[in-house]
């Protein structure tokens, strides 16, 4: 037996989902490696999915136990194989950084096509947007994350409220996060109104819904039309696996723009689904909804890569306009 680190088991988490997308296949393998399938909260959605199956082998110590059986079926499948050796997952090429700036001999440079260099308001500025950032906890005890816009609207994915069901005793939590002290912050709890329509798009992944109650004090994201380019860098503040706020800045290079999506190197897990991806000038640019082997939308290849994806805001404005109230 050996131990496997989360980042290990997250990336076991994509592989598998990637191999196995049908709920039906992971039930499967489950019952193949005997864990305990009564305490598993399956999923449609094969990274939620596979991200409760890995948990639970992590608790019964069956990850490897997990990994050989896939590897039976799937002999040779190179991700597996390096995940068995506890090796990093295949690479993901970003763009090409081929210029520097500066004279030959000069101390300081720009390392790279852009600087990095921001205002120190940056982080005043993510911190501000931060607070419209909530997490979405659905009466399943499922949850997710979303951001308030105008007029008490709250955006997330269609997979983490598809339907009027999933909206009854869902709750919406703001500030749940932890203090520069470590400890927990108040966090401030709404419902949702379930006496106003909920608009959706399952082909685009998105869901608005109004909050009961008034959360103003918190603030909100502007939506408008913005332009994305392959090798700008994006933020995501997120409610990674259910936990309390944080935020990934890290890697954080667009690999991808077409087709109404946004393709990035920005870690997510499970429970980010909802949240809200800005660019450096923290402007609201995409919707996160996904992650894993990613196609790229039109493109002629149809080559896959290992990145996370989210749907382009001009998308989801055009969907709402056609949507209304």
């Amino acid at each position: 037996m050996t131990e496997w680190t989360q980042t290990e088991l997250t990336s076991l988490n994509r592989i598998l989902a990637n191999l196995y997308p049908m709920i039906g296949d992971g039930v499967r393998v489950a019952k193949g490696v005997g864990l305990a399938t009564s305490q598993i909260a399956f999923d449609n959605k094969a990274i939620n999915n596979w991200f409760a199956i890995v948990q639970r082998a992590k608790q019964e110590t069956k990850v490897d136990a997990l990994v050989a059986f896939a590897l039976d079926e799937n002999p040779g499948d190179e991700a597996l194989l390096q995940a068995k050796q506890h090796a990093p997952p295949p690479p993901v090429e970003g763009p090409a950084t081929t210029k520097w700036s500066g004279a030959p001999g000069q101390l300081e440079k720009i390392l790279g096509d852009k600087s990095t260099l921001v205002p120190i308001s940056y982080l005043e500025l993510g911190v501000i947007r931060a607070k419209s950032v909530v997490r979405i906890k659905r009466a399943d005890g499922s949850s997710g994350t979303g951001f308030m816009t105008a007029g008490g609207i709250l955006i997330t994915n269609n997979h983490v409220l598809p339907d009027d069901a999933s909206m009854v005793g869902a709750v919406v939590q703001f500030n749940y996060q932890r203090t520069v002290a470590g400890l927990d912050a108040p966090f401030e709890e709404f419902s949702i109104d379930t006496a106003v329509p909920l608009r959706t798009s399952k082909d685009n992944d998105w869901s608005a819904v109004r909050i009961k109650g008034d959360a103003s004090k918190w603030g909100e994201l502007d939506m408008k039309p913005m332009t994305v380019k392959v090798g700008d860098r994006v933020n995501i503040i997120q409610h990674p696996g259910g936990a309390q706020k944080q935020i990934s800045f890290v890697a954080n290079v667009v690999a991808f723009v077409g087709g109404g999506r946004v393709q990035y190197l920005t870690d997510t897990l499970p429970g980010s689904s909802g949240s809200p991806v800005f660019d450096t000038d923290w402007n609201l640019i995409a919707l996160h909804h996904s992650g894993g082997w990613l196609t790229e939308p039109n493109a002629a290849t149809k080559s896959t890569y290992y990145r996370n994806e989210g749907i382009a805001i001009d998308t989801v404005i055009q969907d709402l306009a056609a949507k209304p109230v």
